[in-house]
Parts: structure tokens; sequence; C-alpha cells
């Protein structure tokens, strides 16, 4: 019968291929476990060492010198054309001066609820405070919103007043669920402010730093929007903060 009736030609078997020895694995196991052992013992010890060595030296960022930081952290640039390197320091110290308040000035920290009364680089008091609690009233009869929060920005100081009276807004009244008064007269209130009360202006009207009657919260966010004061920082910050003074709150 030929190929082409279907049957395939037999070829001779070819002959099975030599079985050779095989490889030992057990010499290679132990020369990688005895690696294991070595890193264990010897390479995480010195690690330790080197970090107790390089933690007990005191190495921290804050003890780099100041030329240093500049060196490799800014490269410096030139000064303008026909001007040296000490003269555009000493303009760009005369252009800083005149952006720095005269006298003496407020920063306000409103997240850490913190005021710092400054004169140039001293600091002459910090103060513990309540800032705006971020609070929203609707009047659900008017529409009307009230967001209760502290303005950020560059403020002054535009008035003082001691033995301030509070004319309670009517957000006051829907807050605490009571009618709205309609005389001027039966809205005032006296002692809810403190001693004093300065006067902000250069943003929106109403804000103030004045007392509070609550200062077993000073250090929380739960004003209206205005700055809360104890007693005894009201005093200093009254004497020594004249009307026009810088207010900085952030």
């Amino acid at each position: 019968m030929t190929e082409s009736e279907g049957v395939r030609p037999e070829f001779p078997a070819q002959p099975p291929a030599p079985q050779g020895t095989p490889p030992r694995r057990g010499g290679v196991v132990r020369v990688l476990r005895a690696l294991v052992l070595l890193l264990l013992f010897v390479g995480i010890p010195l690690i330790c060492l080197g970090l107790f060595v390089f933690l007990s030296t005191g190495y921290r960022y804050s003890a780099l010198r100041e030329d240093y930081v500049l060196e490799h952290t800014a490269p410096p640039r030139d000064p303008p054309p026909g001007m040296t390197r000490a003269k555009a320091v000493s303009a760009a110290e005369a252009s800083l001066a005149k952006i720095r308040p005269k006298g003496v000035f407020i920063v306000i920290d409103r997240v850490k609820n913190l005021l710092h009364l400054r004169e140039g680089d001293a600091v002459l008091l910090t103060a513990v405070i309540s800032a705006g609690a971020g609070s929203v009233l609707d009047d659900p009869k008017t529409g009307r919103r009230w967001v209760f929060d502290t303005p950020a920005g560059r403020f002054y100081v535009k008035g003082k007043r001691e033995n301030p009276v509070w004319v309670a807004p009517d957000w006051d009244y829907i807050e605490s669920g009571e009618p709205i008064p309609k005389r001027h007269s039966d809205r005032i209130q006296e002692g809810m402010l403190g001693e004093y009360a300065l006067d902000l202006g250069g943003g929106p009207p109403g804000y103030m730093i004045h007392g509070t009657l609550y200062t077993r919260l000073l250090g929380k966010n739960v004003s209206h929007g205005c700055i809360r004061v104890g007693r005894d920082d009201l005093r200093v910050i009254w004497k020594k903060v004249p009307v026009g003074a810088a207010v900085f709150m952030y």
C-alpha cells in the first residue's frame, strides 16, 4: 500500500536520550540560607548602628546655617546692570521696610485662635481668642442667610470704644428662636462686648475685636465672626493699639 493510499511510512525509532545525573540542589539551598543568615546577623545590626550614630549627632535641618541653605537651595541671582550685590540687597530691604507696618500691629491666626500683638519683630503679647465658627444660619421666612466666619486679609483699627453696647441684629433673635423686636431700644444689650471694643475697617462692616462673657470658650471657633478676647489681654490691647493700626487675619 502506497503513501497516497493513506498509510504513513514507518521511520526507524529514535534512540532514547541519555539520562544524565540530575543537578544537586541541596548545596545551592545551603548557600542561599547562609547568605540570608549573614544578612540578618550582620547587615541589619550595622544599619541600626549607623542610624544610632547619625541620630546621636543631633543633626537636624534647623541646624543648617542660613548661608548654607541659601547656597544649596536657591542659586544666586545677578544684580541689575550697574548695581552691585550689596546695593541690590539694600534696595530689597528698603522695599520690605515700606511694606512692613509702622509701630504696633496685630496678627490673628483664625485656625489656632491666637492673637499676636507685635511691634516690628518683637511680640508684645500672645492671646488666646475665639474666631468665627464658620456656621451658617438660614431664615426660613425671608430666605436670608448668614455665614458666621471671620474674614481673612489686611484690616485696620477704625475706632476704639470703652464700655461698648451691642445692638443685636436680626440673626441673634432668629438663632435663639425669639421674635425680632420692633423697637431699636429693645435690641441694645450692655456688657456683651466686655470692657472695650476695637472696630475694624478695610473689610466687611460690623467686625470687632472685643471682650466676652464666655471666657471658657476661648481657644475655640465659636464666635459669629468677631474676635473675642479675654479681659486681661483685652486691656493690654486697648492700651497699646492705636487707631489706624494694621490688623492681619489669616
